[in-house]
């Protein structure tokens, strides 16, 4: 999809210059294409549960890839920590890392994680 490389506007259509700028629109890569729609799925995501230690989110990101559920996990850092979970400010637990789902897959992330560790939604604030 064409957009103006100074404002960052993209058009649809035939368009070749930028109305707003005067700038020549210039084609986006496959990459910045892909980065774009990964952005997008990324605001769409809902916290699935918050892993209290490096086994558990190992077990619960292998359930979820045989489950074909696609996740983002984010491991939580902490300032001045050392590898391995950190204190949160969540009920005084330990956090290895946050996963999210879409909102398209959150039933089915839920039963899935639920199998493995029991009730998520006490752990979820």
């Amino acid at each position: 999809m064409p957009f103006c490389p100074n404002c960052e506007t993209e058009y649809k259509g035939h368009v070749s210059v930028c109305p707003e700028c005067g700038e020549h629109l210039v084609e986006m890569t496959e990459d910045e294409e892909l980065d774009e729609e990964l952005d997008g799925d990324e605001s769409e995501q809902i916290l699935l549960y918050r892993s209290p230690s490096p086994e558990i989110t190992d077990e619960l990101t292998d359930a979820l890839r045989d489950a074909g559920i696609t996740f983002d996990f984010r491991p939580v850092v902490g300032r001045g920590s050392v590898a391995g979970s950190v204190k949160s400010l969540y009920r005084g637990q330990n956090i290895d890392g946050e996963f999210y789902v879409s909102e398209d897959d959150i039933d089915a992330a839920k039963e899935i994680a639920e199998s493995i560790i029991g009730d998520i939604e006490e752990d979820i604030v």
